[in-house]
């Protein structure tokens, strides 16, 4: 295990960077002659990820720069992150996930992960030719095509994977199925008072009932088990902005896991769209995905994936809740957390979600 773990940009130089690029294969030789962090890229809510810039002896196909992927500086974001495996679940999906699906990532070139001293380090391609998505827009129809490539590229590898069981395990005495029910019911009240303002009243009162049916629908429906993102949101597409990149890249894997392919479908849908173009939209665009599902050998009903996709849309609910309770508060994420919650819970009323739980599970 490395135990020379740098958490901040400026623990970071360069001997330390190109010592761990040189056992990855990428230095090949070459020395980094000098180093720069060039600030940070994205919102960090819940991690860092810090761009720096690299001077070679020898730059010809080497990288000019890289991404650091770094832990929250707020203390209660950072302990939370790792108590609940955050980070580690990150390590594992590009130590041991990524190249068993055939999702778009950026190549990470080595991960550091020492939860008992609560430090950790990722350090990837920086794909700064491309663009991320627009949470606070609307995706374009070109785009959602891309991004349900990228589920179906993620979700139909592992597809009822026995071994699936083996991975991604919580941290010892973490209880998702117990955790999240009990830490949702004690944000309801603080998070209506933080952004309740800027909410419906439908919207609220979905939120409100949402805590006494979450153990019912934890349990989930009898559909096989697959790797799923868990935050599959335009906020972690990386979209091209020349020929020579990917057209779409998926980032931010912290929220990775083990559940029902609809639910990164739900969610991305839910939240990727105003409502009312979404409820023109949705329907063609599930039926696609299970096409391609289909077509990857996954044996999928159109009555069953459709049933999963309204199951999903309270994962959107669960995500914006928790997030707002444990992200460092900043202006935007307030925002954010705003147009999430309206945007996921007005889906899940529309399907009528609880009512789906309730019939299959019982009340």
């Amino acid at each position: 295990m490395e135990t020379d773990i740098r958490i901040d940009p400026e623990e970071i130089d360069a001997p330390w960077l190109n010592r761990q690029l040189d056992q990855a294969g990428v230095a090949r030789g070459a020395t980094i002659t000098s180093l720069d962090f060039a600030g940070y890229v994205g919102t960090g809510q819940i991690s860092r990820n810090g761009r720096f810039r690299l001077t070679w002896s020898d730059p010809v196909g080497r990288p000019a720069t890289v991404i650091a992927k770094l832990p929250s500086a707020d203390p209660s974001a950072r302990a939370w992150a790792f108590g609940t495996g955050l980070y580690a679940n990150e390590h594992i999906f590009y130590q041991e996930i990524a190249s068993t699906v055939r999702v778009q990532t950026p190549q990470c070139w080595f991960t550091h992960y020492d939860g008992a001293a609560q430090r950790c380090v990722l350090v990837m391609e920086d794909m700064a030719r491309s663009t991320p998505g627009d949470q606070f827009g609307e995706c374009s129809l070109d785009q959602v095509a891309l991004v349900l490539d990228q589920a179906v590229a993620l979700h139909a590898p592992r597809w009822g994977d026995p071994a699936l069981a083996g991975l991604l395990l919580p941290p010892a005495g973490y209880d998702p199925g117990e955790v999240i029910p009990r830490f949702y019911a004690a944000a309801i009240e603080p998070c209506l008072q933080r952004l309740g303002h800027g909410l419906s009243q439908e919207v609220v009162g979905l939120i409100e009932q949402f805590g006494a049916t979450m153990g019912r629908w934890s349990l989930g429906t009898d559909t096989p088990r697959t790797i799923i993102h868990g935050d599959f949101r335009p906020d972690n597409f990386l979209f091209a902005t020349d020929p020579d990149s990917p057209s779409l890249a998926v980032v931010d894997w912290q929220t990775v896991g083990k559940g029902c392919g609809p639910t990164d479908v739900a969610y991305f849908i839910g939240g990727a769209f105003g409502p009312e173009l979404r409820r023109q939209v949705e329907r063609d665009l599930v039926e696609g995905y299970r096409q391609q599902l289909n077509a990857a050998g996954v044996a999928y009903s159109t009555e069953d994936c459709w049933r999963d996709f309204r199951w999903g849309t309270l994962h959107g609910v669960v995500v914006a809740m928790l997030a707002t309770m444990m992200a460092a508060q900043t202006e935007r994420g307030d925002r954010l957390f705003t147009l999430m919650l309206s945007r996921h819970a007005q889906h899940a009323l529309d399907l009528d979600a609880l009512g789906l739980v309730d019939q299959v599970r019982g009340r």
